[in-house]
């Protein structure tokens, strides 16, 4: 009977050191967690890019041009993602501060040319997302509507050194009474672009995004010194078609940080 016991106690200790020898490689072989894209986000970016501010004109001034300029931007996002299996959806919403400002001299080989100027100080977007998941790293392209707050403006000035110059202004440079401002307003247009993001964790990522926005045409009506039409008499222009008109367009490259909610 004792050696019965032996071999039974035997056989026991020999099963429990197979088992806790196995316990480790069956601990390194389980599946490593997947990450979720799921959820709410709040981030902010910062970037830079182009802006290109077409410029036109009735021909008062007969002269139009494309003017490009380098800005910079930042701001904020929030936006919420919905992950299904491989595949991702998501919408996004974002405001940014600009610096964009743009300008343009009208009819420079005349004697009265116009200082015609776009400014964007704030701009934002509502987007949606589709995407390709690979675990913690998410490509996606991108698309929707974008709005800007844009002004435009105009200062015409004496552009002749021999003092022959509109309302009898004999100072280069000095400003000779027409204007074409415009006030502040909003404007709209569509974005398309396609970025790349990381997850750093359960909570962070961190990524690239390139955005192609353009806006519609904005115009300021070319008025005299006492606010009437400056186009009155002028057989190359109708009254009704007396202004100025501009179109923004930009091309921005930013970095993203997110914090994604649980």
């Amino acid at each position: 009977m004792k050696k019965i016991y032996l071999a039974a106690a035997g056989i026991l200790a020999m099963t429990a050191a197979a088992s806790a020898a196995d316990f480790p490689m069956k601990a390194a072989m389980a599946p490593a967690p997947v990450y979720s894209w799921t959820g709410f986000y709040i981030g902010g970016n910062v970037g830079g890019g182009s802006s290109t501010v077409a410029f036109g004109d009735p021909c008062f001034y007969c002269s139009s041009g494309n003017v490009t300029k380098g800005f910079v931007t930042g701001g904020a996002q929030i936006g919420y993602n919905y992950q299904f299996g491989n595949g991702l959806v998501g919408l996004e919403a974002d405001v940014n501060g600009n610096n964009i400002n743009n300008k343009f001299f009208m009819g420079g080989d005349d004697t009265n040319a116009l200082n015609a100027g776009l400014k964007s100080d704030l701009s934002g977007t509502i987007r949606a997302r589709g995407g390709l998941v690979l675990n913690n790293a998410l490509i996606y392209v991108t698309g929707g509507a974008a709005w800007a707050d844009v002004q435009q403006s105009g200062v015409e000035v004496c552009n002749s050194l021999t003092g022959f110059c509109r309302g009898g202004v004999a100072t280069f440079g000095a400003p000779t009474g027409i204007t074409a401002n415009g006030n502040s307003t909003t404007v709209w247009g569509a974005v398309i672009g396609a970025g790349v993001e990381y997850a750093l964790g359960p909570n962070w990522t961190v990524g690239g995004e390139f955005l192609h926005t353009m806006y519609q045409h904005t115009s300021a009506n070319i008025v005299n010194a006492s606010g009437g039409n400056s186009c009155a008499g002028n057989n190359n222009v109708s009254a009704t078609n007396c202004v100025i008109t501009s179109q923004l367009t930009t091309d921005v490259a930013r970095i993203r940080f997110n914090y994604k909610f649980n």
